[in-house]
């Protein structure tokens, strides 16, 4: 079998760790793992690693997306050991109450450049290197997949700013699925509209990570540029 990575951004107990171990399980035996904290990395790690078994090789960095250099760094050594990723899922983002007038600048400005400038980052590094390997490897599956909600359609005023800036991030990805859709990458978005919980009917990891699995693997039979959990 010839290496396939996946790439996940925001990694973390919830959609991360079940979208990593099921498309580590079902076909790449390399994740490669992107949060902020190196302690609850290595629980997720030992989690996806006990889900996938010894087929699946897990790396791990810790650090935050939104200091260019440092996510650089982070790419070019996981590249350099493990490949250029087939598939990336970014699901980095935070979720914040914010109040009209009180909520800083600042925070605004941070969510953007999660939610925005560090998928740009990551769009710049690899999606020209799948569209590569789209036209180089038919037996690839080259995407990048997003989470997303209902926000960018129907905002929330007590969380505006993570509405605004999750509308801008929809833009981003639509704008690089009409560019690079028709050249073989599958580009889009998994739309959770509502609190996630393992509790939740429709929106629990395992089915979200069920949903993406099945809009990843109609991607040439039946593509489409979202899923709308509800």
């Amino acid at each position: 079998m010839s290496n396939r990575t996946i790439l996940v951004l925001g990694a973390g107990p919830g959609i991360g760790r079940s979208v990593a171990s099921l498309f580590g399980y079902k076909r790449f035996n390399t994740v490669v793992l992107i949060a902020r904290r190196a302690q609850g990395l290595e629980v997720e790690q030992k989690a996806i690693e006990e889900e996938t078994g010894p087929q699946v090789q897990v790396a791990t960095y810790a650090l935050d997306i939104t200091k260019t250099d440092d996510l650089i760094k982070a790419l070019d050594d996981a590249d350099a050991h493990f490949g250029k990723p087939e598939v990336v899922f970014y699901n980095a983002a935070r979720v914040l109450p914010s109040a009209f007038f009180t909520h800083a600048v600042e925070d605004i400005e941070y969510d953007f450049k999660i939610n925005v400038s560090a998928l740009y980052v990551i769009s710049q590094r690899y999606v020209r290197h799948m569209v590569e390997l789209a036209k180089s490897d038919d037996s690839s599956k080259p995407a990048l997949i997003v989470t997303s909600s209902a926000l960018p359609q129907n905002p929330i005023p007590e969380l505006f700013a993570l509405s605004l800036v999750k509308a801008a991030q929809r833009n981003l990805v639509q704008s690089l699925n009409l560019t690079y859709a028709p050249k073989g990458v599958h580009i889009g978005v998994i739309n959770v509209s509502g609190v996630v919980s393992p509790e939740e009917e429709n929106r629990n990891p395992k089915n979200i990570a069920e949903k993406a699995w099945e809009w990843f693997e109609a991607a040439r039979e039946n593509p489409s540029f979202e899923v709308v959990i509800s």
